[in-house]
């Protein structure tokens, strides 16, 4: 975080106390219990609210916002009755001028902010001198350069400002500070922004800043810089803190430049991101780049946004040894032996690498500079630090770190990757890491690693462990894709308390009572688990029985209709997020343990049920009246879907009535609904008896026809495969969506020359339309199906899929004879297992109506039928 605002910061979140009341002149204004009165965007006269703040006794006004109020001049007579103030905000004003003795009575004023305005701040000869109170501490003047540019403008003289910490302030093209900020010796903040004003210093100079000798923190970000000299920061000894971010010209290069003056100050924290267009060329680290940057005391360093492919080899040896943090963001980083290198930073602690290969908008490229090379210039000698004699040294003084001889072949088996041993946290998300993850040896095995994040790739399978972790408390899996993970594959993870695995697709394999069951058994320290987004729709019993420590479970946003979970283990469950799902009530066990674990631990349990539907019924009566027992834990109990049990909405009111007489109510009807189901079960069975003996010649044909279709389609050996079809396609679609098909999607594929079956059509009259399909299907070359929410509503087009994939699977042998078509988006809640695998695991078309899309669609799908796998 930019150190130059912790003040500013502060002071804003103080500005968002919600304890106030309407105050100042007709009341327009919000005074505050921290006396602050807020009169901004007003439109109020400066004079009346300095007025009415001069009356107030209690509270004492110390913070005046008077922002954005239209207000064009400060004189004293305006101020009379602000002297108290400790604070003023005049930003965004249209403020030309202020007077001499306008700030005359102003003894504590500390913080004064005038940005943003039509000021004449910049000074030329025989211009106006501005006069500020001696009691500031911090002045923000940035913003206010909104005249022609002379080229003859200068900083404004401040050294009556004896106690001036903070400066916000525009910057001048081949202008360096005056000597009279030597006297301002606790200028200890300087921020000379593009990004909050006006900023344009194409060239740094040794004498740009060399002024300002106390300086701690400086800010020159988006300031147009093409160039620094080599000792443009060497006079600035207690320098701490560099932002030479957004000057997108600079380049990586003039890093040399920049770092051979740190070496003389006391830098701990260097931000060089974005100094290369967004578009440019990939970025090579060169040596010589950063070498100086060894002989200094830096902790911090941020290079995000830079293209930076990769780093010369033996390079990052050079990264100083003070360094505990590394921001390598956004860049395009490859494989190289660098790679191997990383453990040279062995007091290294967070690495943040997300986002590699990002993809951005080409819009940028408009908005950016020319994407020019920049040249390499510098007056110094070759960096003494850059000789492969010191680098030899570097590496054998950190164990571990490899040294790899210029022009030699490398043996990559002989050097195994290593971390920096002290790496606590690793940030790997979003940068395109595509993988089927096996078996990985961490090394050192007694790694430091506490957090990491490789969330947003698509590590779609993990099939083996990675390790060891000894003290890994947090990971992040989520947004991967996968779809599978072996019980084994967390045998190093034994350690972690909190684990996102949310936004994948676990579904199927958690359901599984094998594997299924197993894949949390070494999470034994567990605590946080995400499971959200992973199309759960049932979950083996024992999947959790290992987790005695889980205290926090998020299932939310799957399909999830029934409790399956054993919760016997469960002792630490405090939140359960069950949002989005099927369900319609809780089994008595996990209400129970959940009521055991509230007089284990205290406090009180948390779930979330909304957006499943419950029902007031005397099925489920104990849960209703449960719920209401312990409303107070339903998170968003009022948001809840309640429905009485004719299935109409009720709101949450109504639904505590009738749970509460729900006793009476159900007791009432308990005999008769007792006499009237043996009633009606000695009914049905006279009646299924009476339908049995009637309908016998017909039963015996279906179970016959069930025989066929059975044995129509297994793979007997003594059969000549079938490759001699009637039809290129059978269209399989909804009525519902018949317009389409007869509009556009037949007369289109015919005069392709394709011939096509549908059931309108081409089935045969008179026979069973199970063997129509059958046939349709056989005697195709493929089938297309136009996959729409009508679709899956229809049993019928339901059969026409699943017979289609069976027969994609067992008489074709896999060979893509079902080719799907996306008409319409469809909620995953409306698929089946099957049809989702399908569609997870299979290519598919997606209908579009735009001009473009949909000619492109017509070709595919023409493809799709011709191509013979």
């Amino acid at each position: 975080m930019d150190l130059f605002w912790i003040s500013f910061v502060f002071i804003s979140v103080i500005h968002t106390t919600t304890s106030h009341y309407s105050c100042g002149p007709y009341r327009k204004c919000l005074c505050y219990s921290d006396n602050k009165m807020d009169c901004s965007r007003t439109m109020l006269p400066l004079g009346q609210i300095c007025k009415e703040i001069g009356n107030v006794t209690r509270p004492n006004i110390t913070r005046l916002y008077a922002e954005y109020n239209g207000i064009n001049q400060v004189c004293s007579a305006y101020l009379e009755g602000c002297e108290r103030l400790t604070s003023m905000y005049l930003t965004g004003n249209n403020i030309s001028e202020i007077s001499n003795n306008a700030f005359n009575n102003f003894k504590i004023l500390k913080f004064l902010d005038i940005s943003n305005n039509s000021l004449r701040v910049y000074r030329e000869k025989g211009d106006h001198i501005l006069v500020f109170p001696t009691s500031l501490e911090t002045l923000m003047l940035n913003g206010n350069f909104k005249h022609e540019v002379t080229g003859n403008e200068t900083y404004p003289d401040l050294q009556n400002l004896y106690q001036l910490t903070t400066l916000q302030i525009d910057g001048l093209k081949n202008t360096p500070f005056p000597k009279c900020y030597r006297y301002i010796r606790s200028l200890k903040y300087l921020k000379v922004s593009g990004l909050n004003g006006y900023c344009n210093l194409p060239l740094v100079t040794n004498n740009t800043f060399e002024s300002l000798l106390h300086l701690q923190e400086l800010n020159i970000s988006s300031c147009n810089i093409t160039s620094i000299h080599a000792g443009a920061f060497q006079k600035l000894s207690m320098l701490e803190v560099l932002d030479l971010s957004q000057n997108m010209q600079l380049g990586f290069q003039n890093l040399r430049n920049v770092s051979f003056g740190l070496q003389f100050t006391n830098i701990q924290v260097l931000n060089y991101s974005k100094v290369y267009t967004t578009f440019g060329i990939g970025t090579r680290v060169q040596k010589r780049d950063i070498c100086y940057l060894w002989n200094t005391t830096l902790r911090e360093f941020s290079a995000n946004s830079n293209r930076l492919i990769l780093f010369e080899t033996n390079a990052i040896a050079l990264l100083p040894k003070t360094l505990n943090i590394v921001r390598l963001e956004d860049n395009k980083f490859t494989f190289s032996l660098y790679l191997l290198q990383v453990v040279c930073l062995s007091n290294l602690t967070e690495l943040y690498s997300n986002m590699q290969n990002a993809a951005h908008k080409p819009s940028l490229y408009f908005q950016q500079p020319e994407n020019l090379v920049p040249k390499y210039a510098s007056d110094l000698d070759d960096c003494p630090f850059m000789k492969e004699s010191f680098l030899r040294n570097i590496s054998n003084s950190i164990d571990g770190c490899p040294y790899f001889e210029p022009n030699k072949r490398i043996n990559f088996s002989e050097h195994l990757p290593r971390f920096p041993k002290k790496l606590k946290k690793l940030y790997l998300a979003d940068s395109t890491l595509q993988y089927n993850v096996t078996s990985i040896f961490i090394n050192p095995p007694n790694n430091e690693i506490e957090y990491i994040d490789i969330s947003g790739n698509v590590l779609y399978s993990w099939a083996e462990p990675v390790g060891p972790f000894p003290k890994l408390r947090y990971l992040d899996l989520s947004r991967n894709y996968c779809s599978y993970v072996r019980p084994i594959a967390t045998k190093y993870l034994s350690s972690v308390e909190n684990l996102q695995f949310h936004q994948n697709f676990l579904g199927l394999v958690l359901s599984d009572a094998n594997e299924g069951s197993q894949i949390f058994d070494n999470l034994t320290n567990v605590k946080v688990l995400n499971l959200s987004s992973n199309i759960i729709k049932y979950m083996a019993p024992t999947v959790f029985s290992k987790l005695t420590k889980l205290e926090k479970l998020d299932l939310s946003v799957n399909n999830i209709d029934a409790w399956t979970v054993d919760v016997s283990n469960l002792n630490s469950l405090k939140y359960l997020n069950l949002r989005f799902n099927a369900l319609r009530s809780l089994p008595r066990s996990l209400r129970t343990k959940l009521e055991d674990n509230l007089k284990r631990h205290g406090g009180r349990f948390k779930i979330d049920l909304r957006n499943n539907t419950i029902a007031c019924t005397c099925e489920e009566k104990d849960f209703l009246k449960w719920m209401l027992k312990y409303k107070t834990s339903m998170v968003g109990f009022r948001g809840y879907i309640f429905q009485d049990n004719t299935g109409k909405r009720i709101s949450a009111d109504v639904f505590i009535a009738m749970v509460k007489g729900l006793d009476k109510e159900c007791k009432s009807y308990v005999l008769i609904i007792v006499l009237s189901s043996i009633g009606l079960s000695i009914f049905l069975a006279i009646l299924i008896g009476a339908l049995i003996y009637k309908n016998r010649w017909k039963l015996r044909y279906l179970i016959r026809l069930s025989k066929i279709r059975h044995f129509g389609y297994r793979d007997m050996t003594n059969e000549t495969e079938n490759t001699e079809y009637i039809y290129d396609a059978f269209i399989s679609y909804a009525d519902e969506n018949s317009q389409f098909v007869s509009d556009k999607l037949v007369p289109y594929l015919e005069n392709q020359g394709l011939k096509l079956c549908l059931h309108g059509r081409d089935f045969q009259p008179g026979r069973n339309i199970i063997d129509n399909i059958l046939q349709a299907i056989r005697n195709s070359k493929k089938t297309v199906t136009i996959l729409s929410d009508d679709f899956v509503k229809s049993t019928w087009c339901m059969y026409e899929f699943n017979m289609a994939r069976m027969d994609n699977v067992y008489s074709r042998q896999g060979s893509n004879c079902l080719v799907v078509v996306m008409f319409e988006n469809i909620p995953a809640g409306h698929m089946s297992n099957e049809m989702l695998n399908w569609i997870q695991l299979n290519t598919y078309l997606e209908y579009t109506t735009n001009s473009e899309g949909e000619q492109l669609f017509w070709q595919s799908l023409h493809e799709a039928i011709e191509c013979i796998n």
